[in-house]
């Protein structure tokens, strides 16, 4: 994996939200999507700091640099981060990770507009995993140095999500073929940064609470982007869309 420990359009932020996704379990992956996109006109959230858009860019190219809020960096060999046709419809473009084999690793960081500091951050994001999807990681990064990570999930090849490698923090379930949802509402504070980390959508369930370890709780409090990505030896593509973070602002 990266270095991810030093050695060792769709924003669910109520509560209510979450419950209605859990409740559309078994609907067409469509019907899924267009659900999840009403909810994100519904859900009021404070001040976005990234939210991704990749449709102005053509098929088979990279993310532009410049989002509807923030930026977006590449990481990868050529063709291994690109903006993709929607895998289920309706939605817009979709982008795609695939790390071919070889050292490379591959991905999208998406970058805030502005640096807040301590606060409440809700960060969303609909993905899309196949039977032949690797090993997805959702991390979390300081604004200024993409080598400080400070949590990271991975989506593993037994449908779970395990959390900072360790076995013993896998939850959850999602499903292979059809979009999901993973939502993590991050309070970062002085003391000690917390990660409530739920999974919804059609045909996927489960959270989690997670503390952040102690070694890396520093770095917590310089959170100011967010990466998908696929490291080494994983291959296999995946797709992400709607990625989204917010800090609360009452």
């Amino acid at each position: 994996m990266r270095n991810q420990l030093p050695d060792s359009k769709t924003v669910f932020s109520r509560a209510e939200d979450i419950h209605v996704l859990r409740r559309q379990r078994g609907r067409s992956s469509a019907s899924c999507v267009a659900s999840l996109a009403a909810l994100f006109l519904l859900t009021g959230c404070g001040e976005t700091l990234f939210h991704s858009n990749f449709d102005p860019t053509p098929l088979g190219q990279p993310p532009a640099t410049a989002q509807d809020v923030g930026t977006a960096n590449i990481e990868g060999p050529p063709g291994s981060v690109i903006v993709i046709a929607p895998p289920v419809l309706p939605s817009g473009k979709w982008v795609q990770v695939s790390r071919p084999s070889g050292p490379a690793v591959a991905g999208l960081q998406g970058k805030f507009a502005q640096f807040r500091g301590d606060g409440v951050y809700t960060v969303s994001a609909t993905m899309f995993m196949t039977s032949d999807s690797g090993i997805a990681t959702v991390q979390f990064e300081t604004f200024t140095d993409p080598t400080r990570a400070f949590l990271h999930l991975d989506f593993t090849q037994d449908n779970q999500v395990r959390i900072d490698d360790n076995e013993g923090t896998k939850f959850g379930s999602f499903p292979r073929g059809q979009p999901f949802i993973v939502q993590v509402t991050l309070n970062i504070n002085a003391s000690a940064s917390t990660a409530h980390i739920v999974l919804s959508g059609a045909g996927a369930s489960g959270d989690r609470d997670y503390t952040v370890l102690s070694p890396l709780q520093s770095f917590s409090r310089q959170f100011g982007a967010v990466r998908v990505w696929q490291g080494f030896p994983n291959t296999g593509a995946f797709d992400a869309t709607n990625i989204v973070v917010t800090r609360k602002t009452d």
